[in-house]
């Protein structure tokens, strides 16, 4: 037992009252002369008992009634182990504020992130402010927004400030933060509040050590159906992309939630700016669908462009935005011991620029090859490479580290240990090993058709497209290799290496018609082009972030001393500082945390753009159910809703059940039985 507002225990006094009064109006009996009537006298004394004893009940009634009065004044409360005056113990409090983009949401009753702000301000209203300290975080957390200790009417104006992100979801970090914020001083209070719009993303890693004297409360919106349609991954080979040329794209759109009926909505394609093509569909509740685009840049260089479906309750998932190069110009060196040994790949080019203007084809000798030949290429191909100079291995390992894309074809006669040891060690985890076949022998292998990459695909339309390989040079690879092809017999066709910045391709074949018919068949061309386009894309620099990722971007040409800045899709500047990362140089932004097109500016010249995603999980609004939540904090945890009074509840944890509303119950019915009991007839109270 303890009490709650023990100064009320004085009230006590005022059950004196009575009695007092009581003692006050006692008077000594006047005589009054009679006649002498023994019956009479008799009959008085035995009522004159029963009117003492029925004012004496009356009086401890009332007595009793103020009595229950002031201590329920007093707001007496039972907790287990609570002490009797534990109603001035102060108390810390954590508040954790979900401000992840799925409260963004906005059904009928009003936007969720603002109910849940009320509902906050509730609880620093509990509150004492001379005494208590509170913590605000935000969920997700961000650097230096921890807020506190501090008093609940400063913790009231910074909530007044906040509104919600665009991040996703993340409440175990957050509550890692709360547990250490709320170690230590045993003396108070201790009480953590989730205020969460309940949605299942960011609840699956929680992991929660149950505390028993930390109580935690989780604090919802109302329960309801919440559907939300979502704009999804956008898929395009950009690395294909040309001017004038028709390059397909792919977008996936779905939605969770709502009726179970279709619904119908458009899907509309914006580039650089302008809408260019619109599709309807229909969207079933968890059933993703792909809708298919098709358009012709209309230039080169970085374009931006977003996928768009109809508004709806929560907005921000309606957008998938996406950035690709077209490259103006995709400058490739042919490297061999002579002309003969380029001539293949060379010839399949030059009738691939025919088409694709982009292509621009140099040959050298390999005893010509310098920083200097290829200082201004995209691509370098060593063809019918056998033993390479230490010069030659440090010009490759030079370019593909800045960014260049190299495809490696050894010759008939490779010294393949030397190879190994000298040229690939470093920039493809694999060896060449013995040669399995016999050159200019009869057909050894076929390429594997059934497992087609990108590079080939579309290119092996029928047998007579297939070209057959008497001898190839085995390939030993390592886990993190990526095989592009394979042949027939499973053994890796064309690997990739990737540097930092660079691809790095080996083919395990000579371009040899002794070794096999690829040269003369009709997808060698197509598959040259491929192969130096996909070569020409850089693997460092991304295309696409999700809001909270950090960014490294290349700027081409900007020094150590170039003064780059990064601008938000809402027009916020930051200054970004470079960052030397191994023999390359890199931009860093901080963090991402808007989403849309991000652009690097030097000066007020555009550099470079990327698209910036909210995390497509935050879409799913699916409630968890108040069972999952016990299984991650505990038994412990209160899970309240919106209806649901908040002092109440706090009351209950932090001091136990209350009893001052029996007590005024009680108060009650004691002060009806004692109206009654004064009133009623003498024969009734003499029964």
């Amino acid at each position: 037992m303890q009490f709650l507002n023990p100064l009320a225990l004085a009230g006590l006094a005022a059950a004196l009252i009575p009695l007092a009064v009581h003692l006050l109006h006692r008077c000594k009996p006047r005589e009054v002369p009679f006649s002498n009537l023994a019956f009479l006298r008799e009959l008085h004394q035995s009522r004159m008992r029963s009117l003492r004893l029925r004012q004496w009940l009356v009086l401890l009634l009332r007595m009793l009634a103020l009595a229950c009065l002031a201590l329920a004044f007093a707001r007496p409360a039972l907790q287990q182990g609570g002490g009797l005056l534990g109603g001035d113990r102060p108390t810390t409090a954590v508040l954790l504020l979900d401000h992840s983009y799925s409260t963004r949401y906005t059904p009928p009753g009003g936007r969720i992130f603002d109910r849940l702000h009320r509902r906050a301000e509730e609880v620093l209203s509990l509150l004492d402010g001379g005494r208590d300290e509170v913590y605000v975080l935000p969920v997700p957390l961000q650097a230096g927004m921890v807020n506190g200790p501090t008093s609940g009417e400063a913790a009231r104006q910074w909530l007044g400030d906040r509104a919600p992100g665009q991040g996703a979801t993340a409440i175990h970090p957050a509550l890692r933060q709360a547990r250490s914020l709320l170690l230590g001083d045993d003396a108070r209070h201790r009480e953590l509040y989730l205020f969460t719009d309940l949605a299942r993303p960011g609840w699956e890693d929680v992991d929660w050590d149950q505390d028993p004297d930390l109580p935690v409360f989780v604090v919802g919106p109302p329960d309801g159906d919440r559907g939300n349609r979502y704009a999804g991954d956008v898929h395009l080979s950009d690395w294909l992309a040309a001017p004038g040329q028709r390059l397909a794209l792919t977008a996936v759109v779905g939605r969770w939630g709502g009726p179970a009926d279709a619904e119908e909505t458009t899907v509309d394609l914006y580039v650089d700016g302008e809408r260019l093509q619109q599709r309807r569909v229909s969207l079933s509740p968890g059933v993703p669908v792909d809708v298919q685009f098709a358009f012709a840049p209309r230039r080169s260089g970085r374009l931006t462009g977003f996928v768009e479906i109809e508004d709806d309750a929560l907005g921000l998932d309606n957008r998938r935005y996406f950035s690709f190069d077209v490259p103006e110009e995709i400058a490739i060196v042919i490297a061999g011991n002579d002309e003969r040994d380029a001539y293949y790949p060379r010839r399949a080019l030059h009738a691939a620029a025919a088409g694709d203007p982009a292509l621009s084809v140099t040959s050298v000798r390999l005893d010509e090859l310098s920083a200097e030949t290829v200082a201004d290429a995209d691509v370098l191909i060593l063809t019918h490479i056998e033993a390479p100079t230490p010069q030659q291995t440090r010009v490759t390992r030079s370019f593909a580290s800045r960014g260049g894309g190299v495809l490696i074809v050894p010759g008939a006669g490779a010294d393949a240990s030397r190879i190994n040891r000298e040229l690939l060690a470093g920039i493809v985890p694999a060896s060449l090993a013995s040669i399995s076949g016999q050159p200019g022998g009869s057909a050894f292998v076929q390429l594997d058709t059934a497992r087609v990459p990108p590079v080939f695909d579309g290119l092996l339309r029928g047998t007579h497209d297939w070209p057959t390989f008497h001898a190839t040079f085995s390939v030993t690879t390592q886990n993190r290799l990526s095989v592009l092809a394979r042949f027939g017999d499973g053994q890796p066709a064309l690997v990739e290496g990737r540097s930092r910045s660079g691809h790095v391709l080996l083919w395990s074949t000579p371009f040899d018609l002794a070794w096999s018919d690829l040269p003369l068949r009709g997808l060698f061309v197509p598959m040259m082009q491929r192969l130096a386009r996909y070569l020409a894309q850089p693997t460092v620099q991304r295309t696409a972030y999700i809001v909270g990722d950090r960014a490294w971007r290349r700027v081409h040409g900007a020094g150590i001393e170039a003064s780059i800045g990064a601008e938000s899709p809402s027009g916020r500047r930051l200054v970004v500082q470079a960052e030397e990362l191994g023999d390359e140089r890199l931009w860093r932004v901080p963090e991402l945390d808007e989403a849309g097109i991000w652009q690097l500016r030097q000066g007020e010249d555009v550099v470079d753009a990327f698209a910036v995603n909210v995390d497509l999980a935050e879409a799913d609004l699916t409630r968890i159910s108040p069972t999952e939540i016990r299984q991650r904090l505990g038994d412990q945890v209160q899970i309240l809703e919106e209806e649901e009074s908040m002092q109440d509840a706090v009351a209950a944890v932090r001091f136990g059940r209350e009893l001052w509303r029996e007590l005024l119950v009680l108060a009650g019915l004691l002060l009806m039985l004692e109206l009654w009991v004064a009133r009623a007839p003498a024969s009734a109270a003499e029964a």
